[in-house]
């Protein structure tokens, strides 16, 4: 039952990520990255980016254990060791929730200085298309800080007239 209900939280990230936002379509691609990554579910690219290709990395939780009575968050537990391993990777880092029955998703940074653990995560950001825009321009806007046309490797093949 747990796996089919990760399989299925996964599925419908996917689905709630890659609504159409007009006739160009969806606004970003995730790609599932396998059971093998210890902390990260999904590398997600921005769609129609200019120069870089834009990317985050998400963990997906999946429950069909609805909500906290008194602030109404999705009751999903998140260990304090992959909060911090989320956050440790140089790019922006999220947690969505999904709540199974609903197929609602809601998504929260593993990034900043609150690295705690969680047992139920806000039901402030749903993935509709106002976040899912917010979300898009808050990512862009973090890796057009970065030139990087900068990085010059020692593995260049610089000779191959």
């Amino acid at each position: 039952m747990r796996n089919a209900l990760g399989l299925r939280g996964e599925a419908i990230f996917t689905v709630l990520m890659t609504t159409f936002h007009s006739n160009s379509g969806p606004i970003f691609k995730p790609q599932f990255l396998g059971d093998k990554w210890q902390y990260i579910d999904f590398i997600v690219e921005l769609v129609r980016a200019e120069g870089t290709v834009p990317y985050f990395f998400v963990q997906v939780k999946t429950t069909r254990q609805g909500y906290t009575k008194k602030l109404k968050r999705l009751k999903v537990k998140v260990p304090q060791e992959q909060v911090r391993g989320l956050a440790s990777y140089p790019a922006p880092t999220y947690i969505v929730g999904i709540d199974e029955i609903t197929e609602k998703g809601y998504v929260v940074s593993a990034n900043g200085n609150y690295l705690a653990s969680l047992s139920s995560i806000s039901t402030a950001f749903p993935i509709n298309r106002l976040n899912r825009e917010a979300l898009w321009k808050e990512v862009n806007d973090f890796w057009s800080r970065y030139n990087t046309t900068l990085f010059d490797s020692q593995f260049s093949d610089r000779d191959w007239r």
